[in-house]
């Protein structure tokens, strides 16, 4: 997990006066609802991680790190659906649209454009949320959808009344500065 934050870091081309934030408690929830059966998992270990100065965000998370509350479900997701061997993680890129004062305590509606990929496919995605700074800590909040089909992974027939279209995702994120 070290790498991969490392890695993200390196992405988001830190500066000596930028303030990085790393995510120190984040939950990254995903519910399929069909009127067959409900699929829901959570991944706890992503370390998402932003940059005040420039608004840049990113997260990538592994996919074997959701738990489901099935073995077989978690196994299907992994070998079947998101090919997890195959590619290993989905990531979001992208920056926070308003300019906010990150030194003054506030909760504010923010929009952040950026690219999704997942399954060997990136696309431009623009996710709306709260973002909620108290005491140094801010606090990322976020729910949205991803269909299925946009990125190219497919639910065998047999499933198809099983497996929503649209998957709801849910995020949380409380991040503290980086220690230098």
């Amino acid at each position: 997990m070290k790498k991969i934050t490392l890695i993200c870091l390196v992405a988001l081309g830190i500066n000596a006066n930028a303030q990085i934030y790393v995510g120190e408690k984040c939950s990254i929830k995903f519910f399929s609802e069909t009127k067959m059966e409900n699929i829901d998992a959570e991944n706890k270990v992503t370390k998402p991680v932003f940059n005040s100065k420039d608004g840049h965000f990113v997260v990538q998370t592994q996919h074997t790190a959701f738990v489901f509350k099935s073995a077989f479900m978690q196994e299907h997701y992994n070998e079947n659906y998101v090919e997890s061997e195959k590619y290993p993680y989905a990531k979001f890129d992208g920056i926070v649209a308003e300019k906010i004062d990150y030194a003054k305590d506030g909760t504010y509606n923010v929009s952040i454009a950026g690219k999704l990929s997942m399954h060997g496919v990136e696309l431009p995605r623009t996710i709306t949320g709260t973002l909620v700074i108290k005491g140094g800590v801010i606090t990322m909040d976020s729910k949205f959808d991803v269909k299925v089909a946009d990125y190219k992974i497919k639910v065998p027939s047999l499933y198809v009344e099983k497996i929503a279209e649209v998957i709801q995702v849910t995020f949380h994120a409380e991040m503290t500065p980086m220690k230098k």
